[in-house]
């Protein structure tokens, strides 16, 4: 069901998840009118909640990072030609750096975090079973203007024991930014930084997860 793109050979986790399941952030969950928590009102706007969903990076949310890091490439190799000095490459392989490390979040197709029946799916670790999910709850907080949401999940057993699929990451994306904290009990996961707001995508969760 959400198959990402990647290597040839994607794992059991990856071919779950596809680009269609991708929500438009715009678009209330319920298909209607919805209260602040983007729960939807009444039974018949709960049932759309239930649905599986994905979700990806915002747009632009890693540009300046990216784009910022390949002009300080092309500075630092103009600043060497002109002035012939090639301490001007350490600029320029530094943007580099930059510019790859971050280049993960210029991806807003691929799905970083998404939900089903089956479990709850986080990118670069995989399919987690509702089952060894202990606690699952939204952190927020204030930082001046902004608004910051983390997913934190508490996990008994431990990783790699809750997972119903383990992701297998490309060794070219093993060096590059991802959105989670991993400790073998517990998974951290950012929010804020998902084209979902952060409250629609704990009204779904909370949702989807089986009770009892």
């Amino acid at each position: 069901m959400w198959g990402l793109k990647g290597s040839a050979s994607p794992s059991p986790a990856r071919s779950r998840w596809k680009r269609g399941n991708l929500v438009d952030a715009s678009v209330p969950p319920s298909g209607g009118g919805h209260g602040e928590d983007g729960s939807g009102g009444g039974e018949g706007a709960a049932e759309p909640l239930r649905q599986p969903f994905a979700t990806g990076y915002k747009k632009n949310s890693g540009d300046m990072m990216v784009y910022g890091g390949g002009a300080m490439t092309v500075l630092g190799v103009l600043a060497m030609v002109l002035s012939g000095q090639p301490a001007f490459l350490i600029v320029s392989v530094v943007g580099t750096l930059s510019a790859l490390f971050y280049w993960p979040v210029v991806d807003v197709r691929t799905p970083q975090l998404g939900a089903s029946a089956e479990g709850l799916y986080v990118a670069r670790v995989g399919l987690i079973r509702w089952d060894a999910i202990r606690a699952m709850r939204v952190q927020r907080q204030a930082l001046r203007t902004m608004r910051l949401a983390t997913l934190v999940l508490e996990l008994d057993p431990p990783l790699p024991d809750a997972l119903a699929n383990a992701e297998r990451v490309p060794f070219s994306q093993r060096f590059t930014t991802r959105n989670t904290k991993v400790r073998p009990d517990r998974v951290e996961v950012t929010l804020h930084t998902l084209a979902m707001p952060p409250d629609a995508i704990e009204a779904r969760l909370k949702a989807i997860r089986p009770t009892g």
